[in-house]
């Protein structure tokens, strides 16, 4: 493997270990930032923004390497993840951060097509399909070191206050150094750029996508409040109206036209965003439905245990508990994809993809049975069963759409199917806000609000508003989060689906010894 692979794939980690390094860090930048816990349809835009940025920047600086060169665009891609991390180190409102949020997944998700083109460049046909799982098992390695990475830095730098801001101050000496490594090892852009030549990228359809997404995950975390009959909901752990509640139909109409034009403009455009090549199959369409479903119940995951330990830890002990909690996940999935090639090798794709969503759909469901906010250990069982699922269920979905595809298409193919995982991934985190807001908006409207009786004093209304939350407010959003993890168990078993139509088709009509779908 050439130093520039090697170099690619640092920052491919790099990159991935920030997508979900703010699950740790999370519950100490909340108060750190004058963010209420109970607006989680605020503060989830640290997750949403980062991804919604990070799918858009896949096929746009896959494109422009192509056309400006691999190394000029990897140098473009590291500049603003690293300005993104500067941005969210000095945030002071969060605002800020969701700004450096974004531009740190614009950056981050760019590094990831260049490096999967790269392997195209530099590796022999026979080693571009090894080449591009290993690019896919770094980003996936990546995710699962996200949360423990996070807690680690808190823990052991010696900052009393605000400790979380080092998680992105350690990512400029780690980004020059990548910068330094990049301009040495890749190999040298020989091609003049032109102007002329950015005809070729899709800009106009990168603009669509972003609106769409942003648009749709907007109006997903804000409808929780939208039409209910009541708004104690969040209110009642001490939250804030959520100022877009009432534009939810705009967000809606926005997403849908914007969407609509960009499903449009891609089967026009000379150059569109993604390949329509995977979107015209059965096999293409089916590859990407089962990603959509297993990012979603990935990020459900990722999202609910953070709230869950935030809801019952104090704030010094969240960053370390949530942690620690994750860790049975994240390295069940790790140790899971490393282990299961052998297990495809012998029983064929779609048997261990299939395999995967059963462990996944039967994890959830432990999940949902084992959740008691007394005993938040309780959870370890179904964490490593759900991580042993998708840690099976994840190899295969990389590996079909590569293995499929003609040796000229499988990069597109690659980072087509990660695109909409990672999607899956940013609506499943706004759709489980907007579930978990509206349904405890129907729990909490059956009790009556704390009001301040007007001869009492203020140590009195204090006093029952704790009351209030320790008896009422906590149990009732533990039950929400308990009742998210059964929708994630049957949008697991909702895989099973695509994945039996995949095993009705086989790779045909390639002459390079590419592998037939079996199983």
């Amino acid at each position: 493997m050439s130093r520039g692979m090697i170099a690619g794939l640092v920052c491919v980690l790099l990159g991935a270990i920030d997508l979900t390094v703010i699950a740790a860090i999370l519950p100490r930048i909340i108060p750190d930032l004058g963010v209420n816990t109970a607006d989680i349809d605020r503060y989830i835009w640290t997750v949403s923004g980062y991804l919604v940025a990070y799918i858009v920047a896949i096929p746009l600086f896959g494109r422009l390497s192509d056309i400006v060169g691999r190394q000029r665009t990897f140098i473009i891609c590291l500049i603003l993840f690293l300005i993104g991390s500067v941005l969210c180190a000095l945030a002071e409102g969060l605002s800020d951060l969701v700004i450096g949020r974004t531009v740190q997944g614009f950056g981050g998700g760019g590094i990831l097509p260049v490096t999967i083109a790269l392997a195209g460049d530099t590796l022999s046909r026979r080693q571009q399909l090894a080449g591009i799982g290993i690019v896919g098992a770094a980003e996936t390695i990546g995710w699962m070191l996200g949360p423990v990475y996070g807690a680690t830095v808190v823990g052991v730098v010696p900052v009393a206050d605000e400790a979380w801001r080092w998680v992105f101050w350690l990512n400029v000496p780690l980004l020059l150094g990548a910068l330094a490594l990049v301009r040495r090892s890749f190999p040298n852009d020989r091609t003049a750029f032109q102007f002329r030549h950015l005809g070729r990228l899709d800009a106009i359809g990168g603009v669509l996508l972003a609106l769409g997404l942003a648009a749709v995950n907007l109006a997903l975390a804000s409808s929780g409040e939208s039409g209910a009959a009541t708004q104690n909901g969040l209110r009642a752990l001490g939250g804030n109206p959520n100022p877009l509640a009432a534009q939810t139909p705009w967000l809606l109409t926005l997403a849908g036209v914007t969407l609509v034009g960009f499903a449009i403009w891609t089967r026009r455009a000379p150059f569109p965003l993604l390949p329509l090549s995977m979107l015209r199959t059965r096999q293409g369409i089916a590859v990407i439905s089962a990603n959509f479903l297993i990012g979603a119940v990935l990020m459900i995951a990722m999202v609910n245990i953070p709230v869950f330990i935030a809801l019952l830890s104090d704030l010094d002990s969240a960053t370390s508990r949530t942690a620690v909690l994750l860790a049975p996940f994240t390295i069940a999935i790790a140790a899971t994809s490393l282990a299961v090639e052998r297990i495809s090798r012998r029983l064929g794709d779609r048997i261990a993809a299939l395999t995967g969503v059963a462990l996944t759909t039967a994890g959830c469901v432990l999940l949902y049975v084992l959740i008691d906010e007394s005993r938040v250990w309780a959870l370890v069982p179904g964490l490593v069963v759900a991580g042993i699922g998708i840690g099976t269920v994840l190899p295969p979905l990389g590996t079909i759409p590569v293995a499929s595809a003609p040796v000229e298409d499988r990069g597109a193919a690659a980072s087509t199917a990660l695109m909409f995982r990672l999607l899956g991934m940013t609506l499943g985190a706004s759709a489980l806000t907007a579930l978990g807001v509206r349904r405890l908006q129907a729990l909490t409207g059956r009790i009556d609000p704390i009001v301040r009786g007007a001869d009492e004093t203020t140590a009195s209304y204090l006093e029952r508003q704790r009351q209030f939350i320790e008896e009422h407010a906590v149990p009732l959003s533990v039950q929400v989060i308990q009742e998210t993890f059964l929708v994630a168990a049957f949008i697991a078993a909702m895989a099973i689906l695509p994945l039996w139509v995949i095993g009705h088709y086989r790779n045909i009509g390639h002459n390079d010894a590419t592998p037939v779908l079996h199983g």
